[in-house]
């Protein structure tokens, strides 16, 4: 299990990427937000890629870092903590390439994983969703069918993060059987999709969110990504390893809105002294801080039994559950400590309040995460 304190390398990373982003991102964020241009700005990514950073679980043979998921969950929170749309691009990265990295052949590691090893910015893509059915995955529309060694997917996935930017999408499709069988992985060149609309998102505003058509896409079948009979349980593994990274993201969220607050409250006096010093603002930011640490202890220690290959599958639920909600009271909470303020656009408290409440839905929505804990208990 993890202590209590990082590594030296782990302070080296954390103390690099948070140098990066208040340098290099920071002083634009907000204006991004506001601009929520449908024109994705590859700024932000350059930064990451210039340093390995868009995949570090990539493992070292294949040029990546190799890092394990604590150490990510680590740099996730920092993204996070300044621009919770740009690690919506990691996360959304690392889906797509998580069934690769666990389940396809080395052929498929070495074509597609050195992409984002690269000082060139690379993204991929995870199509699940579909518009008929967002949590149902054992009754998927979008179909594969083997023709003279091609395999054509039809059918329309919604909600993609990186959709229409991304180098590949890595899609879930129904290979003609039923149910939990039917599930099957391909790695969809991005040429290969249409893009319906770009969708315009209340929070996460620099990532792109897609909805993406498959007409007949021609894939051969060396992009068919592990054991046909296999496909489901890889799904929900995949899944189960995503879930800790995206509460990762919630904690950099409420992190970033508690920093802001706490300072205003120290800062911001009426009647002659802080208004920190009132046990009406002190006492809110107790909690808050309180369930930020709690919140990014549990995303830990997630992290650390899929590092240790332990039973991670409702520590991971737990997590994402928990950052949440913690999330969410947190950045509403922030508001109403600074007041007016809080709520207009040109303070980035709003934009944390909206930034928070993706992660109850993206990776299975709260009650999905509580149907999953319910059935381990």
């Amino acid at each position: 299990m993890i202590g209590f304190s990082m590594t030296e390398e782990q302070i080296e990373l954390v103390e690099l990427v948070r140098s990066l982003l208040r340098e290099e991102i920071y002083p634009t964020v907000l204006k991004t937000d506001q601009k929520n241009d449908e024109i994705f700005d590859w700024s932000y990514i350059r930064v990451l890629a210039r340093h390995n950073l868009i995949a570090p679980l990539i493992p070292k043979e294949y040029g990546g870092r190799g890092l394990d998921f604590v150490t990510t969950s680590l740099i996730i929170e920092e993204i996070a903590a300044v621009c919770a749309g740009l690690a919506a691009c990691m996360v959304g990265t690392l889906h797509g390439l998580l069934p690769i990295i666990l389940a396809g052949s080395e052929d498929q590691k070495r074509r597609f994983l050195p992409l984002f090893v690269e000082r060139e910015a690379s993204l991929a893509s995870f199509a699940l969703t579909e518009p008929k059915g967002g949590s149902d995955i054992e009754r998927l529309e979008t179909t594969a069918q083997l023709r003279d060694g091609c395999y054509y997917i039809q059918g329309i996935k919604d909600y993609v993060i990186n959709g229409a930017v991304s180098n590949f999408v890595t899609v879930c499709a129904n290979g003609g059987k039923n149910r939990r069988a039917a599930c099957q992985f391909f790695v969809v060149p991005r040429e290969q999709v249409k893009v319906n609309k770009n969708r315009k998102t209340l929070g996460i505003r620099y990532a792109n969110t897609a909805q993406l058509h498959f007409q007949n896409a021609c894939v051969s079948n060396n992009n068919l990504v592990g054991d046909i009979d296999g496909a489901y349980l890889l799904l929900n593994h995949t899944l189960d390893l995503g879930r800790p990274l995206i509460g990762a993201i919630e904690v950099g969220i409420a992190r970033a809105a508690y920093e802001l607050v706490l300072a205003y409250a120290q800062e911001r006096e009426q009647f002659g002294r802080p208004i920190f010093s009132n046990q009406g603002v002190s006492f809110p930011l107790v909690r808050m801080a309180t369930s930020i640490d709690a919140a990014r202890l549990m995303v830990w220690r997630a992290c650390s039994l899929i590092d240790q290959e332990g039973d991670y599958t409702k520590a991971s639920s737990m997590a994402k559950l928990f950052a949440s909600e913690a999330g969410q009271s947190v950045t509403a909470r922030a508001i109403d400590i600074m007041g007016a303020f809080g709520y207009t656009e040109e303070s980035l408290l709003n934009v944390y309040f909206r930034d928070a409440k993706v992660c109850s839905i993206v990776g299975g929505t709260d009650n999905v995460q509580q149907m999953i804990i319910a059935s381990l208990l």
